[in-house]
């Protein structure tokens, strides 16, 4: 399992890298060193949102304009037997500027794309 979690990290990490390059500035990504750790910031991600973290409820706030979307990954779990892929949730925010993000645990990473 646990090389896994590192190969998704690994993926993550230059996913993310490109994304940012990809869509110019528009996206902000914020990654979790491992399953129940804080989120940091990718790149400038905190330039573009404010996020606080209560629990595993995600506060954030953007303030570089509105935010189509928000996909929130969850991490993956095994039983031993089977390998289930974390949650995985994305939302247009019907408040574009402010919003909470809650799936009952930790997440290992949230992206927001904001409107050009």
């Amino acid at each position: 399992m646990q090389g896994v979690i590192t190969q998704r990290l690994a993926g993550l990490g230059l996913a993310a890298i490109m994304t940012l390059t990809a869509a110019g500035g528009a996206v902000a990504v914020f990654v979790a060193g491992g399953p129940g750790e804080n989120l940091s910031p990718s790149g400038g991600a905190d330039l573009l949102i404010d996020l606080a973290q209560v629990g595993n409820s995600i506060l954030w706030t953007s303030v570089a304009g509105r935010v189509a979307t928000v996909e929130t990954v969850g991490w993956p779990s095994s039983d031993g037997v089977h390998d289930l892929g974390g949650a995985l949730t994305i939302e247009a925010p019907p408040n574009q500027t402010a919003g909470t993000v809650n799936i009952g645990e930790k997440p290992m990473t949230v992206e927001f794309t904001l409107d050009t």
